[in-house]
């Protein structure tokens, strides 16, 4: 597939993934008792639903270091996800799920895997062969007036010690002092420069954003306009705009850049550099 393709075709928002991650982030430091440094590693997320929503979720996920299995009666929208990078492995059984997803979360290592099929039937057997996830999440409930079929099975993985995903709220960040940064290019040479860059201002122990720095650009990469999301402070990107004029200055960017962001006020910002 091309880079014309992966851009016209229905994909995860950066920035919901990035909200997202955080969210999940904010859980592992409030409910896990795992280390920031560590994130989601040897977590399973179980997800209703492999549509976008569920896309920019299982993203999330596997940027933070978890697991991910999403259950969805689309066979289009489970290689949808595999086309966007979302899914990395589309099985058929349970049986097979559990197999890939055993192991990994043995290694503690990040993966997400699509299960076709219907979850009123999925979610029942996970339960009769003891499959207790970390999180779950049902992507598939916009617009809903009756509770699904399968609302029993997911209530108990809660009662279980689940945590239910909910929407992430409203955009928070401000009030923590950061603003939503997005800075563009239009090489991919010179976004890994800018995000090397952008790395540099980020403190040592802030292991958060430093891991969606180093992560993020793997599932992003073909994603067209090339572009980065990241919540900085404003000190921050002033150092970064300093940062990246000196590297187009001295050849390292070869092409303009751009750094948008959105102030507390709400005003939109921008610099061409």
């Amino acid at each position: 597939m091309t880079d014309a393709d992966i851009s016209s075709a229905s994909q995860p928002n950066q920035a919901a993934v990035y909200r997202r991650y955080l969210q999940l982030q904010s859980i592992c430091r409030e409910r896990f008792s795992d280390t920031s440094a560590d994130g989601l590693a040897g977590r399973l997320l179980t997800c209703v639903g492999f549509g976008v929503e569920g896309a920019e979720l299982a993203l999330a996920t596997t940027i933070a270091g978890g697991t991910f299995l999403g259950i969805d009666p689309s066979i289009e929208n489970l290689k949808t996800a595999v086309r966007n990078g979302a899914c990395d492995f589309m099985v058929n059984t349970l049986d097979e799920s559990l197999r890939v997803l055993k192991n990994e979360l043995r290694k503690k290592k990040a993966l997400s895997v699509g299960l076709f099929g219907e979850a009123k039937t999925i979610l029942p057997a996970m339960i009769e062969r003891g499959v207790q996830p970390d999180l779950v999440a049902d992507s598939s409930a916009s617009n809903r007036e009756a509770a699904p079929p399968y609302q029993a099975s997911f209530q108990e993985f809660i009662e279980r010690g689940a945590i239910e995903m909910k929407p992430p709220a409203a955009n928070n960040s401000h009030a923590h002092g950061f603003l939503d940064l997005t800075w563009t290019a239009s090489s991919l040479a010179d976004l890994r420069r800018m995000d090397e860059l952008a790395l540099q201002q980020i403190p040592a122990d802030d292991f958060i954003r430093r891991r969606w720095l180093q992560h993020a650009p793997a599932y992003f990469h073909r994603q067209r306009p090339l572009r980065r999301v990241l919540g900085m402070r404003a000190e921050e990107i002033t150092r970064l705009a300093e940062e990246l004029k000196n590297a187009i200055s001295a050849g390292e960017i070869q092409s303009p850049a751009t750094l948008h962001w959105q102030t507390a006020e709400g005003s939109e910002q921008s610099i061409a550099l």
